[in-house]
Protein backbone atom coordinates (compact mmCIF):
# COMPACT_ATOMS: atom_id res chain seq x y z
CA UNK A 1 0.00 0.00 0.00
CA UNK A 2 2.99 2.25 0.51
CA UNK A 3 4.33 2.04 -2.46
CA UNK A 4 1.37 2.68 -4.38
CA UNK A 5 0.96 5.95 -2.34
CA UNK A 6 4.80 7.04 -3.22
CA UNK A 7 3.84 6.16 -6.48
CA UNK A 8 0.97 8.16 -7.42
CA UNK A 9 2.65 11.23 -5.75
CA UNK A 10 5.26 10.30 -7.95
CA UNK A 11 3.35 10.48 -10.85
CA UNK A 12 0.97 13.63 -9.59
CA UNK A 13 4.44 15.32 -9.27
CA UNK A 14 5.41 14.84 -12.64
CA UNK A 15 2.32 16.57 -14.70
CA UNK A 16 3.55 20.15 -13.73
CA UNK A 17 7.02 19.55 -14.86
CA UNK A 18 5.77 17.97 -18.02
CA UNK A 19 3.60 21.22 -18.85
CA UNK A 20 6.59 23.47 -17.75
CA UNK A 21 8.42 21.33 -20.40
CA UNK A 22 5.81 21.41 -22.96
CA UNK A 23 5.46 25.53 -22.23
CA UNK A 24 8.85 26.34 -22.57
CA UNK A 25 9.61 24.27 -26.04
CA UNK A 26 6.04 25.43 -27.60
CA UNK A 27 6.44 28.61 -25.82
CA UNK A 28 7.69 31.08 -29.13
CA UNK A 29 5.51 29.38 -31.17
CA UNK A 30 2.41 30.02 -29.16
CA UNK A 31 3.27 33.48 -27.99
CA UNK A 32 4.61 34.34 -31.15
CA UNK A 33 1.02 33.20 -32.92
CA UNK A 34 -1.76 34.30 -30.28
CA UNK A 35 0.13 37.24 -27.95
CA UNK A 36 2.29 39.06 -30.43
CA UNK A 37 1.87 38.30 -33.93
CA UNK A 38 1.70 41.73 -35.66
CA UNK A 39 2.90 44.09 -33.10
CA UNK A 40 5.54 45.95 -33.05
CA UNK A 41 8.74 44.93 -31.13
CA UNK A 42 11.24 47.52 -31.99
CA UNK A 43 11.94 51.23 -33.54
CA UNK A 44 14.36 53.12 -35.49
CA UNK A 45 14.61 56.33 -37.43
CA UNK A 46 11.46 55.39 -39.68
CA UNK A 47 12.08 51.71 -39.60
CA UNK A 48 9.97 49.25 -37.42
CA UNK A 49 10.43 45.78 -36.71
CA UNK A 50 7.20 43.79 -36.80
CA UNK A 51 6.40 40.51 -35.40
CA UNK A 52 4.63 38.90 -38.92
CA UNK A 53 6.60 37.10 -41.09
CA UNK A 54 6.50 34.97 -44.21
CA UNK A 55 4.82 32.39 -42.04
CA UNK A 56 2.08 34.66 -41.47
CA UNK A 57 1.99 35.09 -45.57
CA UNK A 58 4.01 38.74 -45.42
CA UNK A 59 5.66 40.10 -48.26
CA UNK A 60 7.67 43.30 -49.10
CA UNK A 61 5.52 45.81 -50.37
CA UNK A 62 2.72 45.24 -48.32
CA UNK A 63 1.55 48.17 -46.55
CA UNK A 64 -0.09 47.53 -43.07
CA UNK A 65 -2.60 49.75 -40.80
CA UNK A 66 -0.84 50.93 -37.60
CA UNK A 67 -3.19 51.07 -34.64
CA UNK A 68 -2.53 52.26 -30.90
CA UNK A 69 -4.35 50.23 -28.38
CA UNK A 70 -6.27 52.37 -25.42
CA UNK A 71 -7.52 51.08 -22.69
CA UNK A 72 -11.06 52.51 -21.44
CA UNK A 73 -12.80 52.71 -18.02
CA UNK A 74 -16.44 52.14 -19.26
CA UNK A 75 -17.99 49.02 -19.29
CA UNK A 76 -18.77 46.91 -21.42
CA UNK A 77 -15.63 47.57 -23.70
CA UNK A 78 -12.01 48.09 -22.30
CA UNK A 79 -10.10 48.64 -24.92
CA UNK A 80 -10.27 50.44 -28.24
CA UNK A 81 -7.79 50.60 -31.07
CA UNK A 82 -6.96 54.13 -32.72
CA UNK A 83 -5.76 54.51 -36.04
CA UNK A 84 -2.20 56.29 -35.86
CA UNK A 85 -0.48 55.33 -39.71
CA UNK A 86 1.05 52.97 -41.98
CA UNK A 87 3.73 50.87 -42.62
CA UNK A 88 5.47 48.92 -45.77
CA UNK A 89 7.32 46.03 -45.26
CA UNK A 90 10.55 46.41 -46.81
CA UNK A 91 12.12 43.20 -46.14
CA UNK A 92 11.11 40.12 -44.76
CA UNK A 93 13.64 38.66 -41.86
CA UNK A 94 12.20 35.29 -41.03
CA UNK A 95 9.04 33.27 -40.44
CA UNK A 96 8.65 35.44 -37.62
CA UNK A 97 9.58 38.45 -37.87
CA UNK A 98 9.61 41.71 -40.94
CA UNK A 99 11.36 44.84 -41.14
CA UNK A 100 9.02 48.28 -42.25
CA UNK A 101 9.26 51.63 -43.34
CA UNK A 102 7.09 54.00 -41.54
CA UNK A 103 5.03 55.85 -45.04
CA UNK A 104 2.42 57.77 -42.92
CA UNK A 105 1.71 59.27 -39.41
CA UNK A 106 3.65 57.29 -37.07
CA UNK A 107 3.92 54.10 -35.54
CA UNK A 108 5.57 53.18 -32.17
CA UNK A 109 6.40 49.99 -30.09
CA UNK A 110 3.78 48.19 -29.06
CA UNK A 111 1.48 49.59 -31.42
CA UNK A 112 -0.14 46.94 -33.87
CA UNK A 113 -0.55 46.48 -37.42
CA UNK A 114 -2.99 45.19 -39.50
CA UNK A 115 -2.89 44.35 -43.10
CA UNK A 116 -4.36 47.19 -45.39
CA UNK A 117 -7.54 45.85 -46.52
CA UNK A 118 -8.17 46.60 -50.32
CA UNK A 119 -11.72 48.39 -50.14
Amino acid sequence: MMYRKKSLKSAVSLIPATLVILLTVSCATVYHRFVMKGSIIETSDSDVYLCIGSRDGAAVGQELDVYKILQTKPQPTFFRREYTGKVRITEIVDEHFAKATVISGKAEKNDIVELTRPK
